[in-house]
């Protein structure tokens, strides 16, 4: 099978460079940091209670956090120069001339800084699995974590490409791929509405969480499937609700956004699925975006036609 050229030149270029390790250790020693400041403090200590070893949940819920938004920070810009700069430095064309196409070339470009992210990601390991050792957490989970966050990656990166083939210049470029990524929070947020609906919907009719519940009664099904749009088309509220299926202590944050008479129906959402459909979502999005960009790299025959009629 025969690497792309684009990936190769890129990652060889960017893999060889001393401040890549530098970046790696850095990064993940700033996520060990900080889930020994917000979780794991105790164990720095002579004595270890029970209350202490169920905060290892919280440590692992607070670096998952911390590297999701480090994502949002750092993502978009890798990406949002890849076609661009080559604009700027008339690389493009000579590109465009060669057996390379354009959709290999976005894919080579976005391979080379998802292959950077990713082992950002896993890079971050041996701090994540700290919870192993207080329990609550399987390994199988904090590696389905790791993926949720390679996943977002994906997606970030792919709006910085695209954005990055719309627009000529890279520092318009990445500040159209930040106010993007903050349009799209902002968009997926309008779901909610609809969602805060379908909890009350659900609230109203499950009797085991309501003051009419007679005693004895057979309690509802718990942990059924419930499309929520909300939390599939937002990225945060998929990582809410992958911390809220594997901590089991995120379901009162979601409720205290709804209000507390929603608490009952909130246990009745499974957060596993929903956790799963926004990767699927997200993952979907970001191919589509890609596949957009690869066609926006190529330029207009009709203009390139223009050009060349106004010098003559």
């Amino acid at each position: 099978m025969k690497i792309n050229p684009i990936l190769a030149f890129s990652a060889r270029r960017r893999m060889r460079a001393p401040r890549t390790a530098l970046l790696l250790s850095l990064y993940g020693l700033a996520v060990l940091g900080f889930g020994l400041a917000t979780g794991y403090a105790s164990f720095l200590g002579k004595t270890l209670s029970l209350y202490d070893m169920a905060q290892g949940r919280g440590g692992y819920a607070s670096m998952m956090i911390f590297q999701f938004v480090m994502l949002l920070l750092v993502t978009p810009a890798l990406t949002a120069g890849c076609i661009s700069g080559e604009r700027e430095r008339q690389t493009l064309e000579l590109l465009l001339v060669t057996n390379t196409g354009s959709l290999r070339i976005v894919l080579g470009k976005l391979a080379e800084s998802l292959g950077l992210m990713l082992l950002l990601i896993a890079a971050t390991l041996p701090a994540m699995c700290l919870v192993l050792l207080t329990g609550g957490i399987t390994l199988l989970q904090v590696l389905v974590g790791l993926l949720f966050l390679g996943v977002t990656a994906f997606a970030l990166l792919s709006v910085g490409i695209l954005c990055s083939a719309l627009l000529r210049r890279t520092v318009a470029a990445t500040v159209v791929a930040y106010l993007t990524v903050f349009a799209i929070g902002l968009v997926t947020l309008i779901p909610l509405i609809g969602d805060a609906q379908r909890m009350q919907q659900l609230y109203d009719a499950a009797p085991y969480y309501s003051s009419a519940y007679v005693p004895g009664a057979a309690a509802p099904e718990a942990g059924r499937p419930v499309l929520l749009l909300g939390f599939i088309l937002n990225p945060a509220l998929g990582l809410l609700s992958l911390l809220a299926w594997q901590t089991g202590e995120m379901s009162s944050l979601l409720s205290g956004y709804y209000g507390y008479s929603f608490y009952g129906a909130f246990n009745q959402i499974d957060f596993r699925a929903m956790a799963w459909y926004s990767m699927a979502f997200m993952a979907a999005a970001g191919l589509a975006l890609d596949l957009l960009a690869a066609r926006f790299v190529r330029p207009r025959r009709g203009g390139a036609r223009q050009r060349g009629s106004k010098r003559a």
